[in-house]
């Protein structure tokens, strides 16, 4: 499960099915991926497993200062969502009218798979010099959530300067001790 900007790359790359590309017409298929990204992390899980996902790609620019990534995109990802499930709401992912990811960014925001998968162990991260850990180099802001713990998802690979990250889509059974499928 990708952005569908990615399908054909991962395709052909890869050699592996994608759930949308650029050729998807199934505007329903496209929200339901952007619904994945702007839910928690384990409304996105339920939504993977759902899609029959077994990994998840993000691009992250937040290390090489790259700004055509995930978290740039994801207003989009939000509106498509929003256009078919009424569920979403974007305003919720607006602190005061702006998009954020800093200490300032709205709880919905913070707590979105596409937040948790971007930013996972980056509150470690020094990124430039003078700044704190977890300074996003694109947004010119230190994250606002840094101690991002996964449940549902497990790391599988991040690029040297974190522009690819894949996670893989636990089952039930490796998820954390206690936990059920819902």
């Amino acid at each position: 499960m990708s952005w569908w900007d990615y399908g054909y790359q991962i395709t052909g790359m890869a050699n592996r099915t994608v759930l949308v590309d650029n050729n998807t017409w199934n505007n329903t298929h496209i929200a339901t991926v952007g619904k994945a990204f702007a839910s928690t992390e384990e409304e996105g899980w339920n939504i993977a497993r759902l899609l029959g996902a077994d990994y998840v790609l993000v691009i992250f620019g937040g290390m090489t200062n790259f700004s055509g990534d995930d978290i740039s995109k994801f207003i989009w990802m939000v509106r498509i969502a929003a256009g078919v499930f009424t569920q979403v709401k974007e305003d919720s992912f607006y602190a005061n009218g702006s998009y954020r990811v800093d200490g300032s960014a709205t709880e919905t925001m913070l707590n979105s798979l596409m937040y948790t998968l971007c930013y996972y162990r980056f509150g470690e991260m020094y990124t430039r010099h003078g700044e704190e850990p977890g300074y996003d180099t694109v947004r010119s802001a230190v994250i606002g959530r840094k101690n991002i713990k996964l449940t549902y998802f497990e790391e599988a690979y991040t690029s040297e300067r974190w522009l690819v990250r894949i996670y893989k889509v636990l089952p039930r059974n490796e998820m954390l001790p206690g936990l059920t499928e819902s």
